[in-house]
């Protein structure tokens, strides 16, 4: 796990030493992708139209040398355009690189920056911390409804010395001021947690809890479609005994990284 650490801040050092050096390269570059509909013509050999803004949609159709098309939006590294015949797909960022603008001018496209980060669709991440002074390490995604809220699946898994972890956990999260550069945000949940004892204990019968959580935490867009998240948890674990008020209070703290498309 303390590998886990040091590769993950070093990661977050590259990354925001490399935002600090990204800047617009010409107006040509702001004009592109401010602009609602854009006429180009495509310089490559051919593009692929894809049904949807990734690779793994179906590809349905070829643009040749030469046609022109509408550019008609932006989505992350995908956009979206219509053919001279009304045909609409999706074209990656490496493919429209090398179209032309009516100028003659080639279509230079910026990097994705904080608008684009506040209109998020879907995140996938990973954070690494401490559950209680044991390592846990997390796998979660998002979906944003909006600017501000969005719903979280977390799967996580922490190793101690004398019991493991797993849990899996929903999320809402409420960040209402998603255009500043550190976005602080709130999160509460719900889930489950089971507890399995060590092999080398008496007892190896495995518990399994319900739990509520409740946290804070703050994200920093870094560059392209990246982020960084830095939060704390605090959890109450309840008690399998309704007659008795046993319930546990566990602290969490983790930082990761994540994509967003």
């Amino acid at each position: 796990m303390p590998s886990l650490y040091l590769l993950l801040a070093a990661t977050c050092d590259s990354a925001f030493a490399q935002t600090e050096q990204e800047e617009p390269s010409s107006a040509v570059e702001t004009a592109a992708i401010d602009a609602e509909s854009l006429r180009v013509t495509i310089a490559d050999p051919f593009i692929e139209l894809h049904t949807g803004p990734g690779a793994g949609y179906p590809i349905f159709y070829v643009i040749d040398r030469g046609a022109e098309v509408r550019v008609l939006r932006r989505k992350t590294d995908w956009f979206k355009i219509v053919t001279g015949d009304g045909k609409t797909g999706w074209a990656s960022r490496s493919q429209m690189r090398q179209t032309l603008l009516p100028s003659g001018e080639k279509f230079n496209i910026a990097e994705l920056d904080q608008q684009d980060f506040a209109r998020r669709n879907w995140v996938l991440g990973v954070t690494g911390g401490e559950f209680e002074s044991a390592p846990v390490f997390t796998l979660f995604t998002a979906y944003s409804f909006s600017e501000n809220l969005a719903a979280e699946l977390h799967f996580g898994q922490s190793v101690g010395r004398r019991s493991s972890a797993t849990f899996l956990k929903a999320n809402a999260v409420m960040q209402p001021l998603p255009d500043l550069k550190y976005s602080p945000y709130m999160t509460l949940g719900l889930g489950r947690i089971k507890v399995s004892p060590s092999a080398t204990l008496i007892s190896t019968r495995d518990d399994s809890n319900e739990f509520a959580q409740f946290g804070i935490g703050v994200q920093r867009y870094i560059s392209r479609s990246f982020l960084f998240r830095l939060e704390f948890n605090e959890y109450i674990i309840f008690s399998a005994n309704s007659t008795r008020n046993d319930n546990e209070d566990v602290n969490e703290w983790k930082f990761g990284f994540a994509v967003f498309f």
